[in-house]
Formats: structure tokens, sequence, C-alpha cells
């Protein structure tokens, strides 16, 4: 229960940090009923309450509590000593002082500009604070001190600010005429029809010509295949010399006729020539 206390206390402080601008050190307007009430169950408000709000905390009174405790006598002269020991925040009603709660509300005023927390146990001073938005309500439930939900009214101007901030600026509302005309323009140009695109035929360069013949018709002409002559062996000589191509090939061409009888003589004086 207690985790879950304090996510509820954090998930409400930043609700009023983000929306309100409230931030440390939280100044807490503690009234009277709820010093006597910390009291009775022995808590040290002065202590619990930075736990309670995880981060630096004053604790504020005025003279107008202080006045009203000290009329009460020995029921709340432990309340008044605690609260004299609190910053006093000047109300102007040091001569003539009023009740707690008119002077809390008169502090707190339409908008609660000072950003106090107050922390009170007086149900109807409760009920009239929850009217004025921005305010965080404390009070004391038994020995636990808890942070109240933010009240329809503080809903309320946060929902109104986050719509003001997504609608347009000072500086672009004299264009949304503009803007207006161009976007009716443009639904209106959506709108019109676009005409048709006739089918195209098919590109002759891309459609391959069929092989297959039609039955009974004439097959088509086969084209004239010419002749080709074959290549003759090409005789490459291993000592042409000073000899031109004419004369090794009339050398040669002796060699082919002679008779078996003529090369074998010839084959002995070849060799001695080499040697």
């Amino acid at each position: 229960m207690r985790v879950k206390r304090h996510k509820n206390h954090r998930r409400i402080l930043r609700f009023f940090r983000l929306t309100f601008g409230i931030q440390e050190p939280y100044h807490v307007l503690v009234d009277g009923t709820f010093l006597t009430h910390a009291l009775q169950q022995r808590i040290h408000v002065k202590e619990q309450l930075p736990k309670m709000l995880e981060g630096r905390t004053t604790p504020m009174t005025t003279g107008c509590i202080l006045a009203e405790l000290r009329s009460l006598g020995d029921r709340a002269l432990g309340a008044a000593v605690i609260a004299k020991g609190y910053y006093r925040v000047k109300c102007g009603h040091d001569e003539h002082p009023i009740g707690a709660s008119k002077c809390i509300l008169e502090q707190i005023g339409r908008t609660n500009d000072r950003r106090f927390f107050v922390a009170t146990q007086d149900p109807e001073l409760r009920q009239q604070l929850r009217g004025v938005p921005g305010v965080p309500l404390m009070r004391l439930n038994g020995p636990v001190p808890q942070l109240e939900e933010p009240s329809d009214s503080t809903r309320r101007l946060a929902r109104e600010g986050e719509e003001k901030k997504r609608g347009p600026s000072a500086w672009e509302k004299p264009k949304l005429p503009e803007l207006k005309a161009k976007e009716v323009l443009r639904e209106a140009l959506a709108a019109k029809p676009r005409a048709k695109r006739k089918q195209k035929g098919v590109n002759p360069l891309a459609c391959k010509k069929s092989t297959k013949t039609k039955a009974g018709a004439l097959p088509s002409k086969q084209p004239k295949q010419i002749p080709v002559e074959p290549k003759t062996k090409r005789v490459r000589s291993r000592r042409m010399g000073n000899r031109s191509r004419v004369e090794v090939e009339a050398v040669l061409a002796n060699v082919s006729e002679a008779t078996p009888a003529q090369t074998a003589v010839a084959a002995p004086m070849k060799k001695r020539g080499r040697r």
C-alpha cells in the first residue's frame, strides 16, 4: 500500500508541475485543524511533509491562523506553539484578524498565483478550494498524510490549456483564411474526374514473330547456302634463308616428284651438310 500511495503522489505532483508550474521548494499552508489532528496522531508535520512530497518543503501559516489557535485556549495550545515556528505569510490582517478559512481563501485567490499547497482537515474549506483550479490539497487519513486527486475545475483548466496549445498561435490566425482557401481549392482539384487514358496497342518491336506454319500454307523459302571453299593447309617452312617463297615452293615440288631411291640417296647428303 505504501508503494502504491507514493506512486499516486508522484503522479499527482507531476500533473501539477507540468500543468501549473509548481516547483520545489513546495509552500504548504497549514491550518489549525491539520496541526491539531497531527498532534493527536503524534505526527511530526515538518518531517513528514518532505517525505510525502519527496522534495524540499516549507510549512507556512498566517497571523489569522495563529490568532484562531490562541483564541481556542488550552485545547489548541500545542498546535499554536508548533505553528509559531513555521514561516508566517503576510496576510495584511495583523490589526484585525479574520477567520483562518477566509484568510486562506484570500491568500489562494482565484488562480493560486503563489502556488500554495493547502493542508487542512476542514471539509468545508476543502470543498471551497476544489473550485479554485491549480490548488493541491492535503489531509490526514488517520496517521497517514494523503495528497488529493486534482479537482474537476483543475482538470478542466488543464484540458483547456492543452487545446490552446494545439490550436493556432496569434501570428498564425491572420493566415488561416488564406490557408483554408488553398485547402478548398486543393480538394476541388482532387475531386475533379480525370480523363481516362486510351488503351494502346502492343508494341510491334517487342513481339516475337510466330514460327509455326498454318495448315495448308507453303513453307517459307529457305535462304540459299553459299558453298564455302575449304581452306588450304598452310605449309610452314623451317628454314627459308634468303630464298623467296616462290623458290621454296619450287624446291618442295621437285622433292615430291623425286623417286624413293633418289630421296634415300639425298638423305645422307643432307646429314653430311649439317655436320
